[in-house]
């Protein structure tokens, strides 16, 4: 298969995949505005029917971080202990929605009770199939690695994220983002265009085509030095993901 049906596969996968949850979403409100109506909780009632109906571009909110990664090891991109048995690649699109919603949800649950503890490490593969800005934001994430704070970018840049596409991803952006991460942003843009970048970005491709990554986000294991493989488990349901991760270091 080529780079480019490759690519556009990932994105029709990643369209379906935010249909699918933007259909979850539509049914858990009007569940929670019948409940509402039964209630007579008139005015939250008529707040959730203005949420839902406002359009145009979202606000990108403030870049932030949390104590989420305090004292946890991260080289070469890698968070944890390096001798964690298991290990857990997140593939991903900076400007991927759903991609964000795993990392206010399962990726910090994982840090948490999974690579805290000393039983994953954990790793990203930084695909850029949705547009330029995802290209750029990759570039600039491979600048914020050779600086040991590629998570603390991560974890900005998702708490900053705009509109799909919209050319938000601007030096002035990326600015903020390593700022709130603690990244010398000078430093990681003039990365942008090195060959290091280069090569961090054909390695997330190659990767991506090596495991059949149909979208993003998505989450494979590895034990040890034994083979990668997908995990069955929705990337956005932490239980899950926590569940199958204890069966296979169980094995």
């Amino acid at each position: 298969m080529s780079k480019q049906a490759a690519i556009e596969r990932r994105r029709a996968a990643r369209i379906e995949k935010e249909r699918a949850e933007r259909a979850r979403e539509t049914r858990t409100k009007r569940l929670w505005r019948l409940g509402a109506a039964v209630a007579a909780a008139v005015v939250l009632a008529g707040a959730g029917i203005a949420v839902s109906s406002s359009g145009g571009a979202r606000p990108a909110p403030p870049a932030s971080t949390s104590s989420l990664l305090a004292g946890i090891p991260e080289s070469h991109g890698v968070l944890g202990d390096p001798k964690a048995p298991l290990t857990v690649t997140e593939y991903v699109d900076l400007q991927c929605p759903i991609c964000a919603k795993a990392a206010q949800s399962t990726v910090p649950a994982l840090i948490r009770d999974e690579v805290r503890s000393g039983k994953v490490k954990l790793q990203v593969r930084t695909l850029s199939f949705i547009g330029q800005d995802s290209v750029r934001a990759a570039r600039v994430a491979a600048g914020a690695e050779r600086q040991g704070k590629l998570w603390p970018f991560l974890e900005a840049f998702y708490a900053r994220q705009g509109t799909e596409n919209t050319g938000y991803v601007t030096d002035g952006f990326l600015r903020e983002v390593s700022k709130v991460a603690g990244v010398d942003a000078s430093q990681a843009i003039g990365q942008a265009d090195s060959s290091f970048a280069s090569s961090r970005l054909e390695r997330a491709d190659a990767d991506a085509t090596r495991m059949n990554v149909q979208g993003t986000p998505t989450l494979t294991v590895k034990r040890g030095n034994g083979p990668e493989r997908v995990l069955t488990a929705s990337p956005l349901d932490a239980a899950a993901v926590q569940a199958e991760l204890g069966r296979e270091a169980a094995r």
